[in-house]
């Protein structure tokens, strides 16, 4: 009964590790480019997203936030 007990233990330990490797959060003004084997698959919008946990892997981190100018503007 012990040795059941430290497997199922072990278990839900590796089940909540892949769950949270799945799960990615992408900040506001950010997107991310998904990669599949080294390719190019798709983009993550801000939010949760949902990636295939040791397949996918993060590629660039993008800045999509406000770009300012260095003009002045008089209005």
């Amino acid at each position: 009964m012990e040795g059941l007990s430290i497997a199922a233990i072990v278990f839900i330990v590796l089940v909540v590790v892949v769950l949270f490797s799945a799960l990615k959060t992408v900040p506001q003004g950010y997107n991310w480019t998904i990669e599949r084997f080294g390719r190019y698959t798709h983009t993550l919008m801000p939010g949760l997203n949902f990636v295939v946990p040791f397949v996918d892997r993060v590629g660039r981190k993008i800045n999509t936030g406000i770009r300012y100018s260095l003009t002045r503007s008089y209005f």
